[in-house]
């Protein structure tokens, strides 16, 4: 027998399908309690699984810590071969620094944190993707201050 929760949770994702003969049969069995058979089980697995491994964008701002150049400057190759497996991999969307002013060829930019956008299922799935970024694991990042956000693109162009 499913619980209250599951038949609830079910219901939603029963009414959320395209398809109104799984939407009838299988609403149907969990509304009269009969037993669901195996095609109906099926089509509620698929139906559930899709909607719960859906994926969306999300922006982080994270913002460097106050004593963190040094340690940014140092770990910065490594941090960008990992951003480079995040982009390959389609984690990663797009992802940069943010800065006081632009790049003056011969000085350090004044970085100031950084900007990524990432797929993922939630928000607490992209902090576990950023909890391995050197920049986290060498106290780049100041996630007190994080900001995470859905995110929905309405253009994008390279980089110019």
């Amino acid at each position: 027998m499913l619980s209250s929760k599951t038949v609830s949770i079910l219901k939603s994702v029963v009414t959320q399908s395209k398809s109104s003969v799984r939407r009838i049969s299988a609403s149907t069995a969990i509304r009269s309690g009969a037993p669901i058979n195996n095609l109906t089980r099926r089509q509620l697995f698929s139906v559930a699984t899709r909607a719960m491994s859906e994926k969306y964008e999300y922006v982080a701002i994270i913002p460097d810590k106050a004593d963190a150049l040094e340690r940014r400057v140092a770990v910065r190759a490594k941090h960008l071969e990992n951003v480079k497996k995040m982009f390959a991999d389609g984690t990663m969307v797009s992802g940069g620094v943010y800065m006081d002013g632009p790049v003056i060829e011969g000085t350090t930019p004044s970085f100031k944190g950084s900007v990524v956008n990432i797929i993922a299922e939630s928000v607490e799935q992209v902090k576990e993707i950023l909890s391995i970024d050197p920049y986290t694991v060498n106290d780049v990042w100041d996630w007190e201050k994080a900001q995470i956000f859905n995110f929905v693109c309405a253009v994008r162009k390279g980089k110019p």
